[in-house]
C-alpha cells in the first residue's frame, strides 16, 4: 500500500509539475480579468494560483494618439507591472468594445505570444527580472471602422518563484481608447505613389510622396512591426527575411499602405 501511494503521488506531482510550468510559456486563456471572463485571473475564479488581491496598479500604456485609434493601423501596448521581492512575471491581456465584445488583433513577437486567434495577448515566457519590474510591448491591429470605444484589460502575476503557487501578487488595469472617427486608411494604390523595385532584395524607393514629416513602418504578415522609422524616399530592407511585407505611411490622421515582396 506504501508503495502504491508514493506510486501514486509521484505520478500526481509530475502532472501538476507539467501543468504548472505550462504556464510559464503563457497564461492558459480566459484569465484577463474582462467582462468577457467575468473577471477572471489566474489567482481568482479557479484560477491556479493563489494570491492576495487582485490589486490595481497603473500597468497599461499605449502610443495611441490623444485623438483616438485609426481602424486597422497597428499599435504598441505596452505592459509595465512592479512588486517588490517579484522574480517571475507573466499576464494576459485583451480588449472589448463597447458591448463587451473581444475586438482588434493581437500578434506574436519575441515578447509575446497571441491567443485565440489574436483576441488576447500573453507573455511568451514567464520573464525573470532582477529590478523588481517587468516590461511587455504586444502589437495590437485596431478594428474596423465603426467599432467606437475600445477597453483594453489586464491582469499580471508577480510571481516569487519559490516553486509552488502561494504568496504571489495579481495586479489588474483598464485603459478606455476612443475611435478617431476621423481617421481613415487609404490605398496607396488610389495614390500617385510607387514602390520601386517590386520585388526586390535590397532597399525600397518611395516615388510620389514627400512629406518628411510622416512615419514609416514595415509590417509582416502576421501584423509584427519589423521597421519603424522616420520617412525616407529610400528604405534598405536587406536585413528582412524573404516573404511578403506591407509598408505603412503614417501621416497626421491617415495611414497609406502598399505591399511589396523581400526576395
Amino acid at each position: 500500500m506504501i508503495k502504491r501511494n508514493t506510486k501514486f503521488n509521484v505520478i500526481m506531482l509530475s502532472v501538476l509539475a507539467v501543468f504548472f510550468m505550462s504556464n510559464r510559456g503563457g497564461s492558459p486563456g480566459g484569465r484577463s480579468g474582462s467582462t468577457t471572463d467575468n473577471g477572471a485571473t489566474c489567482s481568482t475564479n479557479g484560477g491556479c494560483h493563489s494570491a492576495s488581491g487582485p490589486s490595481r496598479q497603473d500597468i497599461l500604456s499605449t502610443n495611441v494618439p490623444s485623438n483616438g485609434y485609426a481602424p486597422g493601423s497597428t499599435y504598441d501596448i505596452t505592459v509595465n507591472v512592479s512588486n517588490e521581492g517579484t522574480s517571475v512575471w507573466g499576464f494576459e491581456m485583451m480588449v472589448e468594445d463597447q458591448n463587451g465584445s473581444p475586438v482588434g488583433a493581437f500578434s506574436n513577437n519575441t515578447q509575446v505570444n497571441s491567443l485565440n486567434g489574436g483576441l488576447r495577448a500573453t507573455h511568451k515566457f514567464a520573464s525573470s527580472s532582477a529590478n523588481n519590474a517587468q516590461t511587455w510591448v504586444a502589437n495590437w491591429t485596431a478594428p474596423t471602422s465603426g467599432t467606437g470605444s475600445v477597453t483594453f484589460y489586464v491582469a499580471a502575476m508577480a510571481a516569487n518563484g519559490n516553486g509552488n503557487n502561494r504568496g504571489e501578487k495579481m495586479y489588474i488595469d483598464t485603459i478606455s481608447i476612443s475611435e478617431n472617427i476621423s481617421a481613415s486608411i487609404a490605398d496607396i494604390e488610389n495614390w500617385n505613389i510607387n514602390l520601386y523595385p517590386n520585388p526586390t532584395t535590397q532597399t525600397i524607393s518611395i516615388d510620389g510622396y514627400t512629406n518628411t514629416n510622416s512615419k514609416l513602418k514595415v509590417i509582416n504578415q502576421t501584423g509584427k512591426v519589423m521597421m519603424d522609422v522616420n520617412f525616407n524616399n529610400s528604405l534598405d530592407v536587406s536585413a528582412l527575411s524573404t516573404g511578403t511585407y506591407y509598408l505603412k505611411i503614417y501621416e497626421n490622421n491617415r495611414v497609406f499602405m502598399k505591399r511589396f515582396t523581400k526576395l
